[in-house]
């Protein structure tokens, strides 16, 4: 047989192997989905509702190739009670696994959101509603501009030191932008004044101000701290 025609014959036989491969792959059903696991929440139903409604390709019988990742775990990741989703697929049991990550909240919005009941402020500052109810929360009051408060909520909540948030009792934003904040201190409620306008960095000093405060032996007993102005604090 002539070279060219063998070359041909080889380059015919690789293209062929190669179509047959990616119709295994992608179309037939030897590497198909046989099961499907989610892991890290109660709220399964809602995780398949959300993939079916997207015309997810986690489905059982659908070919394993066909599935996308990452992109299914954006999908789920549109849910907004969630906070990570991972999917990852095992070649050789033809099951589909996923991780979810359920957000949790540390206050709820005083307001009712209706149909969809409360809002939940989580520790980073992201706003969401649940399906899971969460009882014995930090409350939050905002004014009338709710938008804006969100915002500036949002922000003080996420860069609010841990042991603090683990304190929170009660949120408020005034009508002049002040954050107040309600906290546990020796077992009874200190009323705090953040003042308005806090960066980041004004609530990292306004912390170290008020954890100092809270640690003097004279201050067991305090109803109100007043850090508007981190280095001209007022305890009352």
């Amino acid at each position: 047989m002539p070279i060219r025609a063998k070359r041909i014959l080889r380059t015919t036989l690789i293209i062929l192997l190669i179509a047959s491969l990616a119709y295994g792959l992608g179309w037939s059903k030897i590497l198909a989905v046989d099961s499907i696991e989610i892991f890290g929440t109660n709220q399964k139903a809602l995780v398949l509702t959300q993939l079916n409604a997207g015309e997810s390709k986690i489905r059982i019988g659908e070919p394993l190739a066909r599935i996308n990742p990452r992109g299914e775990s954006n999908l789920i990741e549109d849910l907004e009670w969630i906070s990570s989703a991972k999917v990852s697929r095992n070649w050789w049991s033809g099951k589909v696994s996923i991780q979810i990550n359920e957000r949790r909240p540390v206050a709820v919005f005083k307001e009712n959101s209706g149909a969809n009941g409360p809002r939940y402020l989580a520790s980073n500052g992201v706003e969401f509603s649940s399906p899971i109810r969460f009882n014995n929360l930090a409350e939050i009051a905002l004014g009338k501009s709710s938008h804006g408060d969100r915002r500036v909520i949002a922000n003080f909540v996420s860069h609010l030191p841990s042991n603090l948030l683990g304190s929170l009792l009660a949120l408020e934003v005034s009508s002049t932008k002040e954050v107040k904040m309600e906290m546990n201190h020796n077992k009874h409620s200190v009323m705090i004044n953040w003042g308005a306008g806090n960066s980041s960095a004004d609530i990292a000093v306004k912390s170290k101000v008020l954890e100092g405060l809270l640690g003097l032996p004279e201050n067991k007993k305090i109803a109100e701290v007043d850090i508007s102005i981190a280095n001209s604090p007022i305890v009352r």
